[in-house]
């Protein structure tokens, strides 16, 4: 069978690139006719030489707007313009004086706001300067403002006096006053002596209140809810827990077994176990002679509770010596 590729190497290129279009060819060959991606804002392509054109242009702007017509770096421009003594070019216009004799006469945010610059250009301009600011930021409270505080909302007194509401909350805070809402209603002692007496229901329609704001105050005080259907326990009643089960003396007491339950073990009454034995000193002089299934059966209760018992004694079983 007759070799399909030619066996120079050259031939064997030549048939490559002849399967190839010319925009491969050139790719290859890396002669790329796709133009480079320029920075993104920049004019052209700088040398690494400076041009004679490159540096008349430097202090006719800022160094930002000379590094993209150039196309180098900002820190590259700012270099080259310090190693020159060319003094620098602000993108904001310069200070007139007008506008210097402003600074320290209100407030830095005025100042700001009126000649039309930023409040951090104002105050750097005002510190360089060495003017000292006559208006604060914080104004002080006057005796005045105080009285308002509490006589209504925080936001309604700080729309009246020109402050914040955060201004108005925290300064009335500090001074131990309520808030003034006329939606909320202060708690006077009479009125919390009626919590626990009657129903929040009953309490509410009492003072003119919801029954909700009437549970959650009582609850916050620790105040007990009276209950008209609980009855008191008599002594006859005292004496009958423990001496059956908790829910046969519940059926006749007519009472709910989890309050046998609750008022048993408020008395620490232990729970009525007729099958439980109970041990005398005896019985546990018996662990030292016998194992625990003769114990067991002499005292007809389990093995499972002797064993608990030798246990809780710390008394090991006697040795079988018919085993030995």
């Amino acid at each position: 069978m007759k070799n399909k590729f030619p066996k120079s190497l050259a031939g064997r290129v030549a048939k490559y690139l002849a399967k190839k279009s010319s925009r491969d060819i050139k790719r290859l060959a890396g002669k790329r006719g796709i133009p480079t991606k320029r920075r993104k804002g920049s004019l052209m392509r700088a040398s690494r030489a400076w041009q004679e054109w490159e540096v008349a242009l430097i202090g006719t702007a800022p160094d930002a707007t000379i590094a993209r017509k150039i196309g180098r770096s900002r820190q590259s421009v700012q270099r080259k313009r310090l190693n020159l003594n060319i003094p620098p070019v602000y993108s904001q216009p310069p200070w007139t004086k007008a506008e210097i004799s402003l600074l320290g006469t209100m407030s830095d945010k005025e100042v700001a706001r009126k000649i039309q610059r930023s409040y951090k250009t104002v105050q750097l301009k005002r510190e360089h300067l060495g003017i000292p600011n006559s208006v604060p930021i914080f104004r002080p409270w006057t005796k005045a403002e105080e009285k308002l505080l509490g006589t209504a909302s925080d936001r309604e007194i700080a729309e009246k006096l020109k402050r914040g509401k955060a201004s108005v909350t925290f300064r009335r805070q500090n001074l131990g006053i309520r808030a003034g809402d006329p939606l909320h209603r202060w708690w006077t002692k009479s009125e919390l002596r009626i919590l626990g007496r009657y129903s929040d229901e009953e309490v509410a329609k009492r003072l003119g209140r919801s029954a909700l704001s009437a549970r959650h105050k009582r609850i916050k005080l620790g105040i007990a809810l009276p209950n008209p259907k609980a009855r008191e326990w008599a002594k006859e009643e005292d004496a009958l827990l423990g001496t059956m089960p908790d829910e046969e003396l519940a059926k006749k007491l007519n009472r709910s077994k989890m309050g046998i339950s609750t008022r048993r073990q408020q008395r620490k009454i232990p729970i009525f176990a007729p099958l439980r034995h109970k041990w005398t000193t005896a019985d546990s002089a018996l662990f030292s002679k016998f194992s625990n299934e003769e114990i067991a059966r002499r005292l007809s209760c389990s093995v499972l509770s002797v064993q608990m018992k030798r246990f809780r004694l710390g008394i090991p079983p006697p040795i079988d010596r018919r085993r030995q």
